[in-house]
């Protein structure tokens, strides 16, 4: 997670609470997702795809949609009466899939074959309104400014905040408005050998009216809400959170987020920890959250003076794909085949040509985000192997030529017309470690790809992103011209 994701959140903190039926979660999420290039080589941007060494996604793989959806939907009205004198802050719903949204339907434009496809139109984000006076003094949820001492004063309830910070960590600043306030403390992005890596730890505060909306957030049914005790009083705990990366939004326990919900001393609180620098337990967040305190803090609740974010080089994904479709034809001496309709969200960024495989790759990038469409077409040749023209199971071997998957790989035969294709889904072949032998398939959703044969042609169009369905690619398979 970096900076420019972290005020994604704090801006919904500071937004009004929102009916379910008014929210438009999908779009959101896909307007403020940003992929950090340095934990995702994933292979669209790679110039050799296919034998790239790839990270296994990790959770912070996904960690912006995660915040986003954390923050906007413990905000709706999803509560439930309390249940005899035991407080509950969380229940689990009937299925993983998240009340409310369903899923987006793709928006298609038609394009003219042979033509690279028009720029998408940038969606300017809108601009997070004033709405307070407390915003007025400590900036919006984008932008925290404020000390403990201050929003102390600006608010008509306690506020209570942390004197011990967790080792590393930081003051960010206070926000808020006259009913509730966001304490925000982060951990400096530090690289690790996983990558960079960083923590962020929110604490939202409001009076308790006893309403049943405050309370009873409805999860996932496969999410572990855990009792937990918190000083004198208790609490709910939960790892996990509702995926945004999946349309429609599913709950997903196996990412670095936790929330910590209870009531005391008239205040609800929630304190979201996300990332792993330092790695908090659930003893350990109910441990701090005891230690809150509505009595001085001293230089813990000063904002600090945050330094830059670190920087990679800059890229332009159009040095990998440097070619228009009419110079990537002319080196590799055939017709190339493009969609008649795509996304409205899809831009043309470029191609390039591989004079060893003799394929040829173009590459159609999302409004906004680090995914996109990969289409790979290949002469089929009379002696060789046609990498595109279909999957081939067996054993990989670092640094061979051969195109295989996994023994185990689930290929499924598909109509892709009046034509017959396969579809797989998986990432490929991946190596979390230093060691040659590490190398093992990776069967995360995130890559989706069809191979065919078509007029002499073998094409494999190519997925990134959560959001692709069999649907849309056999779609725009079927589509090529």
């Amino acid at each position: 997670m970096n900076k420019d994701q972290m005020r994604s959140v704090l801006k919904n903190l500071t937004e009004e609470k929102t009916p379910a039926s008014q929210i438009n979660l999908l779009s959101a999420v896909q307007a403020r997702i940003q992929m950090s290039q340095s934990n995702q080589s994933k292979g669209i941007i790679m110039k050799d795809q296919s034998k790239s060494k790839s990270r296994k996604l990790r959770p912070a793989f996904i960690v912006a949609a995660i915040v986003l959806i954390v923050v906007v939907f413990f905000s709706l009205p999803e509560g439930r009466t309390l249940a005899q004198e035991i407080m509950h802050f969380f229940t689990r719903g009937e299925t993983n899939v998240m009340p409310g949204p369903t899923a987006t339907p793709v928006k298609w434009v038609e394009q003219t074959p042979g033509v690279a496809a028009p720029t998408a139109t940038t969606i300017a984000p809108k601009e997070t309104p004033i709405t307070s006076d407390v915003e007025v003094e400590c900036g919006t949820g984008n932008d925290p400014k404020c000390s403990i001492d201050k929003i102390r004063e600006l608010v008509d309830f306690p506020v209570f905040a942390l004197t011990d910070l967790p080792e590393g960590m930081y003051f960010v600043g206070a926000t808020g408005r006259e009913d509730f306030v966001v304490l925000s403390y982060r951990s400096p992005e530090t690289y690790t050998e996983s990558g960079w890596l960083n923590g962020f730890l929110l604490i939202q505060e409001e009076p308790y009216t006893g309403e049943p909306d405050q309370l009873n957030t409805k999860l996932g049914a496969d999410a572990d809400i855990q009792t937990v005790q918190i000083g004198s009083v208790m609490g709910d705990y939960v790892k996990g959170t509702y995926d945004g990366n999946q349309n429609p939004p599913k709950w997903n326990s196996d990412t670095d987020s936790q929330t910590l919900r209870w009531v005391d001393h008239g205040i609800l609180f929630t304190m979201y920890m996300m990332g792993t620098l330092p790695e908090l337990t659930r003893d350990d967040l109910a441990a701090l959250a005891a230690t809150l305190t509505v009595g001085p803090v001293g230089e813990s609740g000063i904002p600090a003076v945050e330094s830059p974010t670190p920087t990679s080089e800059p890229f332009d994904i159009r040095d990998v794909y440097p070619l228009s479709l009419v110079e990537a034809e002319e080196l590799s001496g055939f017709t190339l085949l493009t969609p008649s309709i795509l996304p409205e969200t899809l831009t043309f960024i470029g191609a390039n040509f591989d004079e060893k495989t003799q394929i040829v790759t173009f590459f159609y990038k999302t409004n906004g985000m680090e995914t996109g469409l990969v289409i790979r077409e290949q002469l089929v040749p009379k002696v060789g192997v046609c990498e595109v023209c279909s999957f081939v199971r067996g054993k990989f071997v670092y640094g061979s030529d051969e195109d295989v998957v996994s023994e185990d790989a689930a290929i499924e035969t598909v109509q892709i017309g009046n034509l017959t294709g396969q579809y797989l889904v998986g990432i490929g072949w991946v190596n979390d470690t230093n060691d040659i032998s590490g190398w093992k398939w990776e069967s995360e959703p995130y890559r989706k790809r069809v191979r065919f044969q078509t007029g002499g042609l073998g094409v494999e169009v190519w997925g990134e992103g959560y959001s692709w369905s069999q649907e849309d690619l056999i779609s725009i398979a079927a589509s090529l011209k």
